[in-house]
């Protein structure tokens, strides 16, 4: 056996963050996987008692589902500047009872199958499935630079206004076709050579109205009391991203340090989604949304850069990076 994939997570305690424990993905001889937790910290050349952890089989289905030819599938080899997302094996682990098969997996390529019949700058874009032995494998996207979050340690100055107005028109776009994103954040909002923001991370989205689904917005920048997918909430985290990018010191505003409870992994699972198993649906039952008119919605006035508004649905076209 074998360590495939390791997590740490971390728990706010007396406002400090402090280690709870590692989660694991093992990898047996014959292909098979298996979701463990311990205690112990764990690093490259650490030395863990695998066949002694108390391990949960994870079925390959819910992580590979099987590839539909009606599905776009990536080049091969994948293009150079491309970036595969890799098939998340740690909710199947922990929820291997309540995962439909491949249910993360066909969730977020329903999103992308949509978009790419209505593409938009200010969206990730998206170049196929990748495949393995008939099962999908990754989702292959563009590669971008840096999240926000990094541009913002950048001493390099950005422009503020171009940034919040593109990240605006990318999440009206999202609302014409019916898409609430539900996990707007700075770790899911990427910039390009040109600075242009670009939203990515389709896992958490669900049609406007529908009760919110197995993953869902990152802590400190989502409404938490939320238990529907609306537009309004994707508003709220622009409202936080205005914040945090207009902030005098591009630091000092994280929603996450600030808060004073819940759980968080200080390396990558500090910033990943929520989790309740509820609203997944197979592909089929959106590929063939036809858009809706473009969502207007009401003027706010955002703490932050005194000059930003967000923008009106006659505005939708007039994107600076296109």
């Amino acid at each position: 056996m074998e360590i495939y994939k390791s997590a740490e997570v971390f728990d706010f305690k007396n406002d400090e963050v402090e280690f709870a424990h590692t989660k694991l993905i093992i990898r047996g001889p014959n292909q098979d996987f298996y979701y463990a937790i311990t205690e112990d910290r764990f690093f490259r050349s650490s030395t863990l008692d695998l066949e002694n952890l108390d391990k949960t089989s994870i079925n390959v289905d819910n992580v590979w589902p099987r590839y539909s030819a009606r599905l776009l599938q990536a080049p091969s080899p994948v293009p150079k500047d491309s970036y595969i997302k890799e098939a998340d094996f740690f909710v199947p682990g922990e929820y291997p009872e309540l995962l439909p098969p491949g249910g993360l997996v066909l969730h977020e390529i329903a999103a992308y199958e949509l978009l790419r019949q209505h593409p938009h700058p200010n969206i990730s874009q998206y170049h196929g499935c990748v495949m393995s032995d008939g099962r999908i494998t990754g989702l292959c996207l563009a590669k971008y630079k840096m999240t926000l979050e990094e541009r913002m340690e950048v001493d390099t100055p950005l422009d503020k206004e171009l940034c919040l107005e593109g990240i605006e028109r990318g999440i009206r776009h999202l609302h014409s076709l019916g898409i609430v994103h539900n996990d707007i954040s700075p770790y899911n909002i990427m910039l390009d050579e040109m600075d242009r923001p670009v939203i990515i991370d389709f896992d958490s989205w669900q049609q406007n109205g529908q009760e919110l689904g197995t993953k869902k917005g990152s802590p400190g920048w989502w409404k938490e009391d939320s238990k529907h997918a609306l537009f309004e909430n994707d508003m709220f985290s622009l409202s936080k991203i205005q914040e945090f990018v207009c902030a005098s010191s591009a630091s000092s505003r994280d929603p996450l340090t600030e808060s004073t409870s819940g759980t968080a992994n200080a390396f990558k699972t500090s910033r990943s989604s929520n989790t309740s198993i509820a609203g997944l649906r197979d592909v089929s039952d959106s590929i063939d949304t036809t858009p809706e008119s473009p969502v207007v919605g009401e003027k706010q006035d955002m703490p932050g850069c005194q000059h930003h508004r967000p923008a009106t649905g006659q505005e939708e076209g007039k994107n600076r990076h296109q």
